[in-house]
């Protein structure tokens, strides 16, 4: 009877899930994370609460937990993703910078080219 509750309890998550996760690539990491540590937290919550004769609430105790750190996990690699672009994009000002040997364009904190090693120009837009 509690084999059957643990595998009814990990269908009904997988199932609620599949609906979120039809369009991951349109959703946020945080929310990949979430969604995957949750799963990964009940099935060994599961695992492990069916050792102590308390599978539900080690499915339950897992997921939340599991939900929790993979959430937070996507959150921090969300704001690294966002941090890079930042120092990537060009600063949107009258003049930026471009590099004489490739041509990248760069804003104007920046004075020399990190790929050619080269020192900026500035180019009037």
């Amino acid at each position: 009877m509690r084999y059957g509750a643990v595998v009814g309890i990990a269908l009904l998550a997988v199932g609620a899930v599949g609906c979120e996760s039809m369009g991951t690539a349109a959703q946020s990491k945080t929310t990949q994370g979430a969604v995957l540590g949750g799963l990964l937290g009940a099935g060994t919550g599961a695992i492990v609460g069916n050792q102590s004769d308390r599978a539900g609430a080690g499915t339950a105790i897992g997921a939340g937990l599991g939900a929790l750190g993979g959430g937070l996990m996507g959150h921090a690699l969300e704001e690294s993703e966002q941090k890079a672009q930042q120092q990537t994009t060009p600063v949107a000002t009258n003049r930026t910078k471009f590099c004489p040997v490739g041509g990248e364009l760069y804003g104007e904190d920046v004075k020399y080219c990190p790929n050619h090693g080269v020192e900026l120009r500035y180019k009037e837009n």
